[in-house]
């Protein structure tokens, strides 16, 4: 059942997703403070393996040393080039690529090439910023301030969660990145509503599910769904995992983890997506898709396993592609409206969403400014 029952207010006025002044506050005191999943360890398993990604205008790099992961600005303390350019690779040397100074774990200087000229040695200068990292499961998480809550305490039931859920016998089956032409918001509060299944999601998901096979939580933190998934695409999965040895529950939950991360999960996979602003009309949305590979020794397993992973694979991208397709028109139309918006019971979880970004940006909705009502037509 749901918690209100009664129509909620739309909290956040459509200039509100698409106003420089509230993207700069949202960086400021939504996303710097808080931690960010950048990777898996699938994707970093050998020592010398990197990655680099933009996180916020920051360049950032991400590295195995013999199976600890650390993370660094991605700039050199000698003269400020980019460590490197790579998307990803692997190099068993951490070096500059531009004059080869050559770094270690904790990001201080190894090898020099012609360390002589820069006698005498500024150590406290020349050392890279490292980041705190720290991995849940086989998630890795980065954050860009120095002083924060521990990942543990970002995280709160979640923190068990992962590590629970995004570890054997769930192994990576699938990852995807994809850039939007709309808010950040926009995805975030598509995925917190099952209204718009009916139309978006005929053929995969056929309809929402009825109120009272509905389940909700709601926290300043994190808000929950939950909901006994009987179709004939969840009893599929359920056979999958009685022969998998995972437990067949039926049941479908997903999750979202204030303020960008999102988790969802039915028997047989997890999945874990992230939302990160690129400017104020603009998103980047990473996922992960884990699958089971199961608990009982032998190729029955393993065959299984194999075959459901591209099954499952193929339904989480048709129904992400179903969404991404309507990011466009939420965006146009929230630049052209003059209406303020109204929330439904069963989008009760998008109400709460919208109360905690003006909690934590400090602008109740009667003192927005009068240019941020405003629509750009």
């Amino acid at each position: 059942m749901f918690i209100h029952h009664a129509r909620l207010d739309h909290l956040l006025v459509p200039a509100q997703y698409f106003s420089p002044e509230q993207h700069r506050r949202e960086l400021e005191r939504l996303f710097l403070p808080s931690w960010h999943l950048l990777a898996t360890t699938a994707e970093l398993p050998r020592h010398g393996d990197f990655l680099t990604v933009d996180l916020f205008g920051r360049p950032v790099l991400v590295r195995n040393f013999h199976g600890d992961i650390r993370a660094f600005l991605n700039v050199c303390a000698h003269r400020h080039c980019l460590l490197t350019h790579a998307p990803r690779g692997n190099d068993p040397r951490f070096r500059c690529q531009y004059h080869g100074w050559e770094y270690t774990k904790e990001g201080h200087t190894g090898r020099i090439p012609d360390a002589g000229c820069f006698r005498p040695f500024d150590r406290d200068n020349a050392r890279l910023t490292t980041l705190p990292t720290e991995s849940c499961g086989q998630l890795i998480f980065v954050r860009l301030k120095d002083e924060g809550p521990s990942l543990a305490e970002f995280l709160g039931p979640y923190h068990a969660y992962c590590a629970e859920s995004f570890a054997p016998p769930f192994r990576e089956a699938w990852r995807w990145e994809g850039c939007y032409e709309a808010n950040w918001k926009v995805p975030i509060e598509n995925s917190l509503e099952s209204y718009h299944v009916p139309c978006l999601h005929g053929k995969t998901f056929g309809r929402f599910p009825p109120e009272e096979k509905c389940e909700h939580e709601l926290t300043e933190q994190y808000t929950w769904f939950k909901t006994r998934d009987e179709s004939f695409g969840s009893r599929f999965q359920s056979w999958f995992a009685r022969r998998l040895g995972v437990p067949s529950t039926l049941i479908y939950e997903q999750h979202h983890v204030h303020p960008h991360m999102t988790f969802a999960s039915l028997d047989v996979f997890r999945l874990v997506q992230v939302v990160y602003p690129t400017s104020p009309t603009t998103c980047r949305q990473k996922v992960w898709l884990f699958t089971a590979r199961g608990h009982r020794p032998g190729w029955m397993r393993k065959t299984l396993g194999r075959l459901m992973a591209p099954v499952v694979t193929v339904v989480t991208r048709q129904i992400l592609f179903e969404d991404r397709a309507i990011y466009p028109d939420i965006q146009r139309g929230l630049e052209a409206s003059r209406s303020r918006g109204v929330i439904g019971t069963r989008e009760e979880r998008v109400y709460v969403f919208q109360k905690y970004v003006l909690d934590r940006c400090g602008v109740p909705p009667s003192s927005v400014e009068p240019s941020l009502r405003q629509s750009r037509f």
